[in-house]
């Protein structure tokens, strides 16, 4: 029989505990929306985490961040490979503490609840080139959260989040939103935004007039080459 509940009811970190002290073993299914997450626990142990982008402990982190979601325990002893070391004390106590260190950022800087959106053409344009952690980021980035939700939310050390965030600011890939998040179609960038779920800019006609305008160039510079290799073929009177 499945233990199901909401985080409203109790939070994912005193849901560990309470599977700790009991020395449950089983599977732990958490979910938020189209969010989805597998925790896998023996005798109260944590021992492998994973969801559709990641695995190991950024993951537990990143639920011990939720407001809200629902979970689904349901018991089990079949052997799981071990892929998390720490134990489970550990990894609610490295949750809690990057949860304190956000809020600490929160109070310090005013701009925690600037809304981003992603800017498609630059995501397409700069993504692989970004840090891992700015990718993370960049996957919350919808329209919809604020600085400090994604901070909370990314998984990772709230310093390292910030930084990340800031980077993708400094390099013009997502930008303060201040419109309200309409409801419609998702437009995905060379589907690096499977999350987002809310307006991105991606009509941007003065890149797109830029890069026509490259292209034309470079065009002309090749009719122009071509026209001088010829000139200097013709024999000479």
């Amino acid at each position: 029989m499945a233990l199901t509940g909401t985080f409203e009811d109790i939070s994912f970190g005193e849901l560990l505990q309470l599977l700790n002290v009991g020395h449950k073993s089983g599977r732990l299914t958490v979910w938020r929306g189209a969010e989805k997450a597998d925790v896998f626990i023996r005798e109260g142990e944590v021992v492998r985490a994973l969801s559709r982008r990641e695995r190991g402990p950024e993951v537990v982190y990143r639920i011990l961040g939720w407001q809200d979601g629902e979970f689904s325990f349901e018991r089990s002893e079949e052997p799981v490979l071990r892929e998390i070391t720490e134990s489970t004390e550990h990894l609610i106590l490295e949750g809690m503490k990057r949860y304190d260190e956000w809020e600490h950022l929160e109070t310090e800087m005013p701009d925690m609840h600037v809304i981003l959106r992603q800017r498609a053409f630059a995501v397409n344009e700069q993504f692989d080139a970004l840090s891992p952690e700015a990718q993370t980021v960049l996957r919350l980035v919808d329209a919809r959260r604020n600085v400090a939700t994604i901070i909370r939310e990314s998984g990772l050390d709230p310093a390292a989040a910030f930084k990340a965030v800031t980077e993708l600011l400094v390099e013009g890939i997502v930008e303060e939103w201040t419109q309200s998040a309409r409801e419609g179609q998702v437009i995905a960038a060379k589907n690096h935004l499977p999350e987002a779920n809310g307006d991105i800019d991606f009509h941007s006609g003065s890149y797109f007039a830029s890069k026509q305008q490259l292209t034309k160039a470079k065009n002309a510079a090749g009719v122009a080459a071509a026209q001088d290799i010829r000139r200097a073929q013709l024999p000479r009177k």
